[in-house]
């Protein structure tokens, strides 16, 4: 490891002169740099509905911009510590806790600066207060690192017990589905990705209609199935089931259903509007025309409907879910 500059010498070195309060105001100054003094709300999660963690129900919620946060006592008591204010002015009791001296080496500036500066937000017309889910973990995990090293009281042995059982038992992306199943917010997460993918690929009305289907490629099916292709010939209904297999149905999955009921058959199985004409000129229209392009590639170097099969097979592997019919 490079020697130290004298900068980080003495970075490290009034780093250690600085008391816990010292420490603590300088991490709190740098948190509300970072995140700003934003009154969030919470979009899921009540008291009502806590999780639990070691056998202590502890409230939790997401906010707007997707953070789970526990509430501040809970994280108190999941670690066995008292409620209520620290003994320090302007400090609070997790805050005075890891701005100790004992565990300066294992709570870095980032985390203390989290600690200091609880989130605030609403729920409904009430303001709480509390902390990432992350800031548990990391906390719990430097406390073991400072009891490992024998640098805690022994009155501070229930707090490391706490962490362990907490370490032991949760990971960070377990506590955030542990948040996200008590919150009821897995099913708005769900249902919120969807409208995502429906927003990139659909148009609220169909387009005029374009013509983004090369007829190099309706002639490339033609020929590797062997189909007469006639004057005014709509060709096999399969032709249609083929295109939208081929196609419609290698994007997101919820897109082909989204199209059918935006477009729907009629009493002759026809539609109205050709689907393409749904589909938004950036995300939607730029798979379409991908997979065209793929599809007809895969085509040209088949000479019939056996060799198309194979090559769709080496291609897609194990996503190949198409039936190719007679």
């Amino acid at each position: 490891m490079a020697d130290k500059t004298p900068q980080q010498k003495g970075g490290a070195a009034r780093s250690r002169a600085l008391s816990a309060q010292e420490r603590s105001k300088i991490a709190r100054e740098a948190a509300k740099k970072r995140w700003g003094e934003a009154n969030i709300k919470a979009k899921a999660g009540s008291p009502d509905k806590p999780i639990k963690i070691a056998e202590i129900e502890v409230p939790c919620y997401v906010l707007e911009d997707d953070r789970r946060v526990i509430a501040t006592n809970g994280v108190l008591d999941t670690l066995h510590m008292a409620r209520g204010g620290a003994m320090v002015k302007g400090m609070n009791r997790l805050e005075l806790f890891a701005a100790q001296n004992r565990l300066k080496p294992y709570v870095s500036n980032e985390l203390l600066a989290r600690i200091a500066d609880p989130i605030k937000f609403r729920i409904g017309n009430s303001t709480a207060h509390g902390f990432e889910s992350d800031v548990l973990i990391d906390l719990a995990e430097a406390v073991i690192q400072a009891d490992n090293a024998g640098a805690l009281q022994k009155q501070q042995s229930a707090i490391a017990h706490q962490c362990r059982v907490v370490c032991s038992s949760l990971t960070r992306l377990g506590l955030k589905a542990l948040i996200d199943e008590a919150t009821g917010y897995q099913y708005q997460r769900d249902t919120d990705e969807l409208q995502k993918v429906l927003t990139a690929y659909l148009l609220p009305e169909h387009r005029p209609w374009i013509q983004v289907v090369p007829q190099e490629f309706t002639d490339e099916i033609y020929r590797v199935y062997g189909w007469e292709r006639k004057p005014q010939n709509r060709g096999p209904r399969y032709a249609g089931k083929l295109i939208r297999e081929l196609i419609y149905d290698k994007m997101p999955k919820p897109v082909l259903p989204a199209l059918d009921e935006k477009n729907p058959t009629d009493k002759n199985y026809r539609r109205k509007h050709k689907h393409h004409q749904f589909l938004t000129p950036k995300q939607g229209l730029d798979h379409f025309r991908s997979q065209v392009i793929t599809i007809m590639t895969l085509l040209r170097i088949s000479a019939n409907k056996t060799e198309f099969k194979e090559h769709l097979e080496r291609f897609y592997g194990d996503q190949l879910s198409f039936d190719f019919g007679n």
